[in-house]
This record gives C-alpha cells, sequence and structure tokens, in this order.
C-alpha cells in the first residue's frame, strides 16, 4: 500500500477548525484563571492558554498566503486594518464607556486613553492587548513576508529573528522592568506571530513535515507541561520567558496533531461547529474579554460558572451579530472603486 509524506497543508486545510477549537480553548482558560476548582488548574496545568500562540501561527500563516496572492501592499493593509479596526472600535468604544465612565466616573479623556492603548502600556490593562499586538504584526508584515518568502535559510532566520526578541524582552525587562511588566503578554507572543510566518512559507509550498519538527515541537511541549504541573500544582514559581516560549512550542505540536486528527476523521459536523466559533473568533475574543471584565466590576464574578456560562452565551450572540456587520462593512469600504460605482 502506498502512503504519501505529511506535509504542512493540513494546517491549511484544517485552517478555520483549528482557529475555532483555539477561541474556545481561549475562553475556557479565561474562566480557569479566575476558578478556583482543582480542575481548573489541572486544565491551566495541560493546557495553558495555548490557544492564542495557536490563533497568531493561524494569523501569520493566513497572512503569507494573502500576500502571496495579492502582492499589492496597499491592498492588504486596508483589508486587514478594517477587518480589525472595526469590530475594536464598536467594542472598545462600549466597554470604556462602560467601564470607565459609567462604572467608574472617569471623563472623555479616560475613556480615549483606553480605546488607544495608553493604559495598556501605561498601567497594564490588557484586556486589549491583543488586538494593539495583532496591529502592529499587520504593520510589519510585509518585512516578514519578504525574509521568509524565498523559503532559503528560513529556519535560521527564524531563529535570529527569535532570538533578538528574546534578547530584547531581556533588555527591557532590566532597563524599564515596570513597562515591561505593563506590556510583557505582548512581546513574548512575537515569536509566536513569526512562527506562522515562517509556516506560512511551508504550508503555501506544500513542503513535508521532517523529524526536527517533531523532535522540537514533542521536547518543548514535554518541558512546557513539566512547567505547567511545578506553577500550577506544586507552585514553582518560573520566569515567563520560559512559560510563554515554552507555550509557544507547545502551540506546534498542538496544532500539527490537532489538524492530523481532523483531517483523518474528517467529520462535517464538527468542522460547520468549528467554522461557526473559528468565523467569528476575533469578535468572540473581544466581546468575551470586555463581558468578563465588566461582570466583575458589577458584582457579578466570572469565577461562578453559572455566571460565566451565561457571560459567553451573550458573547456568542453578541460576537456573531457582530462579525455579519463587519463582514458587511469590511466589503463595502475594500471593494474595488468600479465595483463600488455600479452599486
Amino acid at each position: 500500500m502506498e502512503t504519501t509524506a505529511l506535509d504542512y497543508s493540513v494546517l491549511s486545510k484544517r485552517r478555520n477548525d483549528l482557529f475555532g477549537i483555539a477561541i474556545v480553548s481561549i475562553v475556557i482558560f479565561h474562566f480557569c484563571l479566575l476558578s478556583k476548582w482543582a480542575a481548573a488548574k489541572i486544565y491551566i496545568a495541560l493546557v495553558g492558554s495555548v490557544g492564542v500562540p495557536v490563533f497568531l501561527m493561524l494569523s501569520g500563516m493566513g497572512l503569507f498566503f494573502s500576500m502571496s496572492k495579492n502582492a499589492s501592499i496597499g491592498q492588504f493593509y486596508k483589508k486587514r486594518l478594517v477587518r480589525v479596526v472595526i469590530p475594536y472600535a464598536i467594542v472598545a468604544g462600549v466597554h470604556f464607556l462602560v467601564r470607565y465612565i459609567l462604572i467608574d466616573g472617569k471623563g472623555f479623556i479616560e475613556w480615549l486613553r483606553g480605546v488607544f492603548f495608553v493604559d495598556f502600556i501605561t498601567k497594564g490593562n490588557s484586556q486589549f492587548w491583543f488586538i494593539a499586538f495583532i496591529l502592529v504584526m499587520y504593520l510589519l508584515f510585509p518585512l516578514f513576508f519578504k525574509l521568509f518568502q524565498s523559503g532559503k535559510l528560513n529556519f535560521l532566520k527564524l531563529v535570529v529573528l527569535c532570538g533578538a526578541v528574546a534578547a530584547a524582552n531581556f533588555a527591557l525587562s532590566r532597563l524599564a522592568p515596570e513597562l515591561y511588566d505593563n506590556i510583557e503578554v505582548m512581546l513574548t507572543r512575537i515569536p509566536a506571530f513569526l512562527i506562522g510566518v515562517y509556516l506560512g512559507e511551508k504550508v503555501y509550498n506544500k513542503r513535508a513535515v521532517q523529524l526536527p519538527f517533531w523532535l522540537i515541537s514533542i521536547l518543548g511541549s514535554a518541558a512546557f507541561i513539566y512547567v505547567g504541573i511545578m506553577r500550577n500544582v506544586a507552585g514553582v514559581k518560573f520566569s515567563m520567558y520560559i512559560v510563554r516560549y515554552g507555550e509557544t512550542i507547545y502551540a506546534l505540536l498542538f496544532i500539527m496533531v490537532l489538524a492530523i486528527v481532523l483531517e483523518a476523521v474528517n467529520s462535517g459536523a464538527f468542522s460547520k461547529i468549528c467554522a461557526f466559533f473559528g468565523g467569528m473568533s476575533l469578535e468572540l475574543y473581544m466581546v468575551h474579554v470586555s463581558l468578563r471584565n465588566i461582570m466583575g466590576k458589577i458584582g457579578f464574578p466570572g469565577s461562578n460558572i453559572l455566571y460565566y456560562a451565561v457571560m459567553v452565551v451573550i458573547a456568542i450572540g453578541i460576537s456573531f451579530a457582530l462579525q455579519k456587520f463587519d463582514a458587511f462593512a469590511a466589503k463595502k469600504l475594500t471593494a474595488p472603486k468600479a465595483a463600488k460605482a455600479k452599486t
């Protein structure tokens, strides 16, 4: 019986499914952070926030495909920024209106500070850190694309880039520790996005998955799980460098194994469920962290599973409607001028 070598294109085939699983895992993780259940600690130890680097890797892969098919930087920026800015402006605008003005009694200036990430940088209010991160990555992406497009010495380029990021993290943590503590959640996630761009070239060219991938991802994942158990069960403290970078390697194994299993099972029903959540993953991320934050402010602790479950159901409904509006607005704003003239 003839067998075919596994190649990275399996990640592209199951990308929507993986997005859906990633956002669901993030929603569960955010509950576990608040919960005192023993099961919550086990989840954090064994899964953690792996959905975040998965999200970033898939985003980097998707951007590589997008720019490979259409090299227009202007169109690239227009489509990507519209896709993120519209839902963010709606969610963050309402969030900080409710949280800062209606609940905390602050003024318009404080609202602006929240919406434009000033409080994230100066105070560490990080509920929307992901949006700040992805906007910066969008702006830098054409440079990353050029770097990895040829496929030559890509692994070496990736190692050098990730090493430079780690060194910059270390330097900033020593030179400006308060600032670093505020934005660490963003800076330590840069390698995950870079790995996504690196994988994008492999997926696009259907390169075979080779032994080094399995060795690195399995060993790194084992180290992450060990650290997770020691942190969350035994109470041992580890540097966030180790936690974040171990989680990033864990995400590599996570997406590949999941993609292979999903491809083998090939369940249409499960894929539809995953695609449902994956299609509104950006909106669901923003809406649920917003509601989770406000819920705690008004006396409904997220550690209560009933409150949290109701919040998630509401978040899904809002996110579904918001995603439909986003798609409509993006279509109108990014349509070619000739097409707009006809409508």
